[in-house]
Formats: structure tokens, C-alpha cells, sequence
């Protein structure tokens, strides 16, 4: 049974891990609208003028991650829906059993990095406005977000760095993490619902071949 604070640990160690791997930034890196994670149990669609990494893309059974921009950053083509840039990381583990919270006050205890200006609990969600850390890329706003939420059997952790003095840092930040994570909740379900109806339908007998 996996305790909030090393499933948390591993989540930090997987975005990381795709920082590092990502082929993101200007210059054409391909990119994707939507994308299903832990054998599909995730679905991840970014709000409009964001996209996904298609590069950053990780699914193993240890874990997950995806990295999110915008999709003129990625593609490096000053078109679509002007959004201001930002960073977002989704990585997804497995957690077994029913005791992990994702309680802001536990989410913060597991943390244990940086400092905490703020926090909001959101239905499933916990967030935190948070300042520093050891994994803030060298160009963004010390002031970032982190957040924790439960799909299913899976705690997906969320994290948004913005540009140094933007609003992304700020309150604008915190309302792109729930549009997000209000995306994911709501098409996971959807993708859930629709796998357990195939599931238990029936497979139709073939009909029996006329006699000539």
C-alpha cells in the first residue's frame, strides 16, 4: 500500500524524469489535443491554446507523464488561441487501497519542499501556491502551482511553473489547474463508463448458415 507521502515522492520523481526527456520548445516538437495514460484510465485534454508534448509522453506500469504548453510554444507557429505560456506537468501513479487523502494539509506535509502560500481544496482536487523547491525550472516564476487529485485507482499530480512576473503564477494559474483537472475528472469518466459497458456486453452469436 503505497502512503501518500512516497506516492507523492514518486510523482515529483517521474516530472522530473520527463522535464528532462521532453522535446518541447519552438521549432515544430509534434504535439496532441488529447491523450489517454494508465492504460487509458487518464484522459488528458488540455484547455483550448494548450497541447500536449507528444514527445514528453511516458506510459509505464510504474507510472506516467505528459508535459502540457501552448501549443504556439511547442510548435513554434504564432496561430490558434493566444494564451499566456506556462508549463504544466501530469504525472500519474497507481495507488492501492482507500487510505491515501489528497487532503491540502496531508498534500502539504507530503510536500516538503518549498514554501506554501496558499492552498484550496476543490472536490477531489488539492492545490498549492507554492514558493521555491528544488525543481523549478532555471526561467519561471519561483511562485508556482502543485496539485493532487484521485481518478479511480490512479492520484494524478499536477504541477504549473509560468514566466517570471506573469499571472500565471498567480491566480490565473490556480484557474487553469482546475479547468484541467474538471477535463480530466469528467472524460475519465467517460472513457471509464464506456470500457465497463463493452466489457459486460455481450458478444452476439453468429447466426447459424442457411441451408442450401
Amino acid at each position: 500500500m503505497l502512503s501518500l507521502r512516497a506516492g507523492l515522492g514518486l510523482l515529483l520523481v517521474l516530472a522530473l524524469a520527463g522535464c528532462l526527456q521532453t522535446g518541447g520548445g519552438p521549432g515544430g516538437a509534434p504535439v496532441l489535443q488529447q491523450a489517454a495514460l494508465a492504460a487509458g484510465s487518464v484522459v488528458i485534454t488540455p484547455p483550448p491554446g494548450y497541447c500536449i508534448d507528444a514527445n514528453s509522453l511516458s506510459d509505464r506500469r510504474g507510472g506516467a507523464f505528459a508535459l502540457i504548453s501552448s501549443c504556439a510554444t511547442l510548435t513554434g507557429e504564432a496561430t490558434g488561441v493566444f494564451v499566456e505560456p506556462a508549463i504544466i506537468t501530469l504525472s500519474v501513479s497507481t495507488v492501492q487501497g482507500d487510505d491515501t487523502s489528497i487532503d491540502s494539509r496531508a498534500f502539504q506535509t507530503a510536500l516538503d519542499r518549498g514554501r506554501v502560500i496558499k492552498a484550496v481544496s476543490r472536490d477531489d482536487l488539492s492545490l498549492l501556491q507554492v514558493e521555491g523547491g528544488a525543481r523549478v525550472p532555471p526561467s519561471a516564476d519561483e511562485r508556482h502551482w502543485r496539485g493532487l487529485m484521485r481518478v479511480g485507482d490512479q492520484v494524478v499530480g499536477l504541477a504549473l511553473y509560468g514566466a517570471a512576473g506573469g499571472p500565471m503564477s498567480g491566480d490565473q494559474g490556480m484557474r487553469l489547474l482546475i479547468e484541467l483537472a474538471d477535463a480530466i475528472r469528467t472524460q475519465s469518466a467517460a472513457a471509464q463508463a464506456v470500457a465497463q459497458a463493452a466489457a459486460t456486453t455481450p458478444v452476439a452469436a453468429s447466426a447459424p448458415a442457411a441451408a442450401e
